[in-house]
């Protein structure tokens, strides 16, 4: 296949209509008074001037050669499934970019805001409180829906030789509104066809191969295929505990394990999904388990142990599943926050696993006797208390703040720490989008004054947190917490500096390889540590006096 037969049109021979978007390598519009295949909407992606100067025309010609050389029924299915590169654009000599077809109105969704967006698999990765925000009541039959139609596109592509490379999960779409869920591919010119690349393929962070490993290859599209199936449990962008994926399915999770093997010849393919995902989503529920409540059972899976939001005891382990979110809300949804599951109306009771007998009346004589010691105790320890406080009346500093001998109960004090945690829940995801905006070299001062205004709130809540009486808690609470906001702020702050780095001079390789950017993703890290510790302590601590938990990511 030479790329020869590629359909050229002059740019002039376009009418431009509505700028679509843009990102790091052009800018998108619609076309008008064409159709691809006499019946899509066309869209027209420009190249910017240095990714023209990276570009392989030869390998862009071929895919626009691709799909008219296929047979009927494959190039039809292509292009219901994927913007495939249609025409080459040209001007004078010079290819400016191609055409393609627009996204299916069936892969958007209109956010709360009233804006209309394309519905990447992004919005799934999070909280089920943002998810039923953003998207709607998502189940976990359609996520196996979306993971089934998924891996049947990924498996047929690899048999025509085009492999994805940078599986972002803003490149893939999602719908709901059909029979079945189903997906749609975009930034096609991305991919890989027969081993040619338009563009020096990326990795998008987050979703790198093991180190060292080609993304170029079937094997690396597997383990992110393995990583998407498992976050998609953990609603969350990151981490590769399969535990929450078990508890739905474990053959599924089985599959998944394996797909995140750093041996790449050991990841299933993905012909070896298919069957286990239909049973999957033949047999999963409608609604999400709530704490303590355990997913159905199938080959694979544990028959008891904890439900998807944690133990029976209220335990959170750090990097597990996703803790549950504000009380009274209803579990399921779509889309980038998190949140759900109801929570106990009190203080959380863990189950008791045998009966308990009635104590006898000399057992019954001793609890009473040990009830008037208590009571005494109490009331001697309150005199004590006045007494010291003097005219006082407590014992506050001369600010009114408690003090070394705050008599703050632990339910005080956690309502306290937990107020100031909701002041900065989803601060993450502006960073997280201004991060994927300025790796695409796209609006880098707008980015910046992101990463200073929430490096600056974070200096500000580490700020806060110091002066909180927090005694009656355990000892590591403030401790984990002012690591992870300290962390935070100090990969913030470097942020600011990769800006400042690439400016008047930007490209993908330029941003990942400036030393600031490699102390953010080092602060990054030791904040990740850090909050998964904090939440593990804090979650079963916010039970404990019903209040709202937090996922890590929250943080």
């Amino acid at each position: 296949m030479t790329g020869s037969g590629a359909a050229r049109i002059a740019r002039s021979d376009l009418v431009l209509g509505t700028a679509l978007g843009g990102g790091g390598q052009g800018k998108v519009w619609a076309v008008e008074k064409r159709l691809v295949n006499r019946k899509w909407p066309v869209a027209y992606k420009e190249y910017k001037p240095d990714s023209q100067g990276q570009l392989r025309i030869d390998a862009l010609e071929r895919m626009v050669a691709f799909l008219p050389e296929q047979p009927l029924a494959v190039g039809q299915w292509l292009a219901e499934h994927a913007a495939w590169p249609a025409a080459l654009v040209t001007e004078g000599s010079q290819v400016r970019g191609f055409l393609m077809r627009q996204i299916p109105d069936e892969f958007f969704i209109t956010l709360p805001s009233g804006d209309r967006k394309a519905a990447g698999f992004e919005f799934l990765l999070n909280s089920l409180s943002y998810v039923n925000m953003m998207v709607g009541n998502v189940t976990p039959r359609q996520v196996f829906g979306l993971l089934l139609s998924f891996a049947d596109t990924l498996e047929r592509l690899h048999g025509l030789g085009v492999v994805a490379g940078d599986l972002s999960p803003k490149n893939l779409l999602f719908s709901l509104s059909g029979p079945r869920p189903s997906c749609f591919l975009i930034d096609c010119d991305a991919m890989g066809l027969g081993g040619d690349w338009v563009l020096k393929p990326v990795q998008t962070p987050g979703w790198q191969l093991p180190d060292g490993e080609a993304p170029e290859t079937p094997e690396g599209d597997r383990y992110k295929f393995a990583l998407l199936a498992v976050r998609l449990f953990l609603h969350e962008q990151h981490g590769k505990d399969a535990a929450a994926l078990r508890r739905m399915d474990g053959a599924v999770a089985d599959l998944a394990e394996h797909g995140l093997s750093r041996t790449p010849t050991d990841r299933p393919a993905l012909s070896d999904w298919l069957d286990p995902l239909r049973r999957a989503f033949d047999s999963a529920p409608e609604t999400w388990p709530t704490a303590g409540q355990a997913g159905p059972q199938t080959a694979g899976a544990p028959t008891a142990g904890p439900g998807l939001f944690g133990t029976a005891t209220g335990s959170t382990r750090p990097g597990g599943s996703r803790p549950a979110g504000p009380r009274g809300t209803t579990v399921g949804g779509q889309v980038p926050p998190q949140t759900s599951g109801p929570f106990p109306s009190g203080p959380f009771s863990p189950p008791r696993n045998t009966p308990q007998r009635a104590p006898s009346s000399g057992r019954a004589g001793a609890v009473a006797f040990w009830i008037m010691l208590a009571i005494i105790a109490l009331i001697l320890w309150q005199i004590a208390t006045h007494s010291g406080s003097g005219s006082s009346g407590g014992s506050s500093d001369s600010t009114g703040q408690p003090g070394i001998g705050s008599t703050d109960t632990r339910a005080e004090q956690a309502k306290a720490l937990h107020t100031l945690l909701a002041q900065n829940a989803d601060r993450r995801r502006g960073v997280s989008d201004a991060v994927q905006s300025m790796m695409n070299c796209s609006d880098l001062q707008e980015n910046r004054q992101v990463f200073e205004n929430t490096a600056d709130a974070r200096a500000g809540l580490v700020e806060k947190l110091d002066a909180l009486t927090l005694d009656q808690l355990a000892d590591d609470l403030a401790q984990g917490l002012h690591k992870a906001w300290q962390s935070s702020e100090e990969a913030d702050r470097a942020y600011v500096r990769v800006v400042d780095d690439v400016s008047g001079d930007c490209s993908t390789s330029a941003v990942t390889g400036s030393s600031a950017w490699q102390d953010a993703v080092s602060a990054s890290a030791d904040a990740t540590a850090a909050k998964k510790d904090f939440v593990a302590v804090w979650n079963p601590a916010a039970r404990e006096f019903g209040l709202e938990t937090f996922a890590w990511s929250d943080l």
